[in-house]
């Protein structure tokens, strides 16, 4: 898609900022010491939000989900996610653990792993979940030598990170469904 640049100024200056620190919205989230908030928008029923510290960032992406997707396994569309990031221009990227998890009173996938471009190896991990129309994606990047130190900023993050959106599911999470149809 390309747009004029009239049409461009009128698509930014209508994205709104996707959190506001302090105020209820749809996202609520704490902004650990010593990082910076540098992108926070909402744009096509999409918010993201990017935090950097060093050669670090944390990064918030909650989409619109709809379709065959959503009935597929919290834990296998994030390993697909993780395994698919930047692939098209040729990064390599590997998982190292994957656990179920309860985030934010959602089912939800925990992906550690590996990213390779060109010269450069970077860890990560993810969360990922489904809240009613929506998939919550949260990521940590890293220089592999540093994620471990960032792992208390990760904490602050998560514990204070909430969506106000109902979960995707009514019920016990973790039921084992896979005997029905």
């Amino acid at each position: 898609m390309r747009l004029a640049p009239a049409g461009f100024l009128a698509f930014a200056l209508g994205c709104a900022p996707a959190w506001h620190p302090g105020t209820p919205g749809r996202l609520a989230l704490v902004v650990p010491d010593g990082w910076t908030v540098t992108r926070n928008y909402r744009a096509l029923g999409g918010d993201t939000v990017v935090l950097d510290h060093d050669r670090a960032s944390i990064s918030v992406s909650v989409r619109r989900d709809s379709g065959r997707g959503r009935q597929l396994p919290v834990d296998l569309v994030a390993g697909v996610r993780a395994l698919s990031w930047g692939r098209g221009v040729g990064v390599e990227n590997a998982v190292i653990a994957e656990h179920d998890i309860e985030f934010d009173g959602r089912r939800a996938c925990a992906v550690t792993g590996i990213r390779r471009w060109r010269t450069a190896t970077i860890g990560y991990t993810m969360i990922y979940s489904r809240a009613a129309d929506r998939s919550v994606e949260l990521v940590l990047h890293a220089p592999m030598d540093e994620l471990d130190g960032h792992a208390a900023d990760w904490a602050t993050f998560l514990g204070g990170f909430h969506l106000d959106v109902p979960s995707a599911v009514e019920g016990p999470l973790f039921e084992d469904d896979s005997w029905r149809r």
